[in-house]
């Protein structure tokens, strides 16, 4: 497995993943298909701008992918886990592991990771756990109108 940081010229390499991911596993996601496929050039070029992206490449195609960001009014040591997508064939093979490890090489300043998890995303709790993250005690309800959730998970400090 290749890790790599992306640049802002990655940008269409990223956008095609992140469609994939939202194929993949809809429901994982507060994004939807049908909007992100009409995220264009300046789009993606503005998240890169606010947000690291790391992908996982075997010998042929990207495999997985998690970008991080600094979330406005948060500690600037704290980053929040975004995007994070491992292809179903590379599951519980150590994708994820690598890819927060890579982003935590590409920002060693930073003390502690959050993420958000959807309330009913139980497979993603778990993985979540057996990295080290655990439960903040914050939720939120999405705006969506669903009644869907969140949790905050930390690892760190």
């Amino acid at each position: 497995m290749e890790l790599a940081l992306l640049g802002a010229d990655d940008w269409p390499l990223a956008r095609e993943v992140r469609l994939r991911a939202l194929k993949d596993s809809p429901t994982a996601y507060l994004a939807d298909y049908e909007i992100e496929v009409t995220v264009g050039e300046d789009g993606w070029r503005e998240r890169f701008t606010r947000m690291h992206w790391v992908v996982a490449r075997d010998a042929e195609r990207v495999i997985g992918m998690a970008s991080s960001v600094r979330v406005v009014g948060r500690p600037p040591d704290e980053r929040h886990v975004e995007s994070v997508w491992v292809d179903p064939r590379y599951r519980r093979t150590g994708v994820l592991r690598a890819l927060l490890g890579q982003l935590a090489a590409e920002e060693p300043a930073v003390g502690e990771w959050r993420v958000w998890v959807l309330d009913t995303n139980t497979v993603a709790f778990e993985v979540y756990d057996r990295l080290g993250f655990s439960p903040t005690g914050e939720r939120q309800l999405l705006s969506d109108g669903s009644g869907r959730r969140e949790i905050r998970l930390r690892c760190g400090r």
